[in-house]
């Protein structure tokens, strides 16, 4: 188990490093346009929720569920126009425990009353190996090509991070696998699924297949023991 924690810290730093370096190319990439950073706006709450701004100049965010009681708040300060979820209700409708749920209609509620549109997305659709889901990847990328999108799932890592991955691979934003996949699990434990031996196989695969397709992440440096 130590052996585990320490690579993940390791990858961790890693993925952060990375981060840092896309929202350069994202500040550049605006063009001048103002997109408020929530880990420096609001350090509690990126942390808590997972908000991050998305490295491709658009304003785009991701995260994982935000409870109704702060969304509004989130809405409003990021410019929110969009949001797109991608878990379901009941026990896949919070990222904590100590979190309460909030179920689709009760977001999609809240997105009506503060002005933005609300679209639920299944992050399974259309699987082709090679391409990951998608039919999924081609729904949420069209959404955050216009910009101002929150994309989340329950906890902000798996779903949202293979959808969020594939866009900004397929948009030209960032094409280095290698870079994408130390941005991607930075927010998850993909890294430390594949050392152990646990990730191939697992479902969370066929996520990472769409920035980075599965034979050749078999074949990648990151599945070296």
């Amino acid at each position: 188990m130590a052996k585990i924690d320490k690579y993940w810290l390791y990858g961790v730093g890693a993925g952060l490093l990375v981060i840092g370096g896309l929202m350069a190319f994202s500040r550049k990439a605006s063009g001048g346009k103002k997109c408020l950073d929530p880990e420096k706006e609001d350090p509690a709450l990126a942390k808590e929720f997972k908000i991050r701004l998305l490295p491709d100049g658009k304003c785009n965010y991701r995260s994982a569920q935000i409870t109704e009681e702060q969304l509004p708040y989130v809405i409003k300060k990021y410019g929110i126009k969009r949001v797109i979820r991608m878990n379901g209700d009941n026990s896949d409708a919070k990222h904590l425990i100590k979190h309460p749920v909030t179920n689709r209609s009760r977001e999609k509620a809240v997105c009506d009353k503060n002005g933005c549109d609300y679209t639920f997305i299944d992050s399974h659709k259309g699987f082709v190996k090679g391409k990951g889901y998608a039919k999924s990847i081609e729904e949420t990328s069209k959404i955050l090509q216009q910009g101002n999108t929150l994309i989340h799932c329950a906890h902000g890592a798996d779903r949202t991070g293979g959808m969020v991955a594939a866009y900004l691979k397929n948009g030209g934003y960032v094409t280095d696998r290698d870079k994408l996949w130390e941005y991607t699990v930075a927010l998850n434990r993909w890294d430390d699924k594949i050392k152990s031996g646990k990730f191939f196989g697992s479902g969370y695969d066929k996520y990472a297949d769409g920035f980075y397709p599965i034979d050749d992440l078999k074949n990648s440096k990151w599945n070296k023991k």
